[in-house]
């Protein structure tokens, strides 16, 4: 137990307890300094001729870059300009077709309104007294009437006489 009573159980503990820890193999500097640690300057590092010439021109740009930039944002607002363009079209064009829908559905309300009042004023009994009577019509009868196979379609139109009928 004596050997055991002199090694510490928790040894990283105490570098947790100060205000400044660790970090990597460097320990960050206080966001404070002392007055008389703020005139300090560090001297600075002289720097090779060859290395200053690389310098500036790693910060230059080339004319054929300078060129290249003013193509491609020339091109995108153009592509801006289509685009708003475009959007301002289809934006009148759905205006115009809300306009024209509404203007239809209201087209065919008044139809369906003047169908329904002229149903309702004309009965088929009267027009069927009328064609009987005052004009004369009769019923066809049976052998005037004429039967023809439609192939698959609803009606036949006739747009020339029957053959074979006077």
């Amino acid at each position: 137990m004596a050997k055991n009573a002199k090694r510490r159980v928790n040894s990283r503990a105490d570098r947790y307890v100060r205000d400044t820890y660790e970090d990597g193999s460097a320990v960050r500097r206080l966001s404070y300094l002392p007055e008389e640690e703020e005139s300090i300057e560090l001297p600075k590092r002289k720097v090779s001729r060859q290395t200053h010439r690389n310098r500036q021109r790693a910060m230059q740009m080339s004319r054929g870059y300078v060129m290249f930039l003013a193509i491609v944002c020339v091109a995108t607002v153009l592509v801006c300009v289509n685009f708003l363009q475009l959007k301002a079209q289809v934006t009148t064009q759905n205006d115009t077709v809300a306009s024209l829908e509404t203007k239809l559905s209201k087209l065919k309300a008044d139809n369906d309104a003047y169908y329904n009042t002229v149903m309702a004023s004309v009965s088929m009994e009267t027009i069927k007294e009328a064609a009987l009577s005052r004009l004369g019509l009769k019923y066809a009868d049976e052998s005037q009437v004429q039967y023809y196979d439609t192939k698959g379609n609803s009606y036949v139109r006739q747009y020339a006489d029957v053959p074979g009928t006077k």
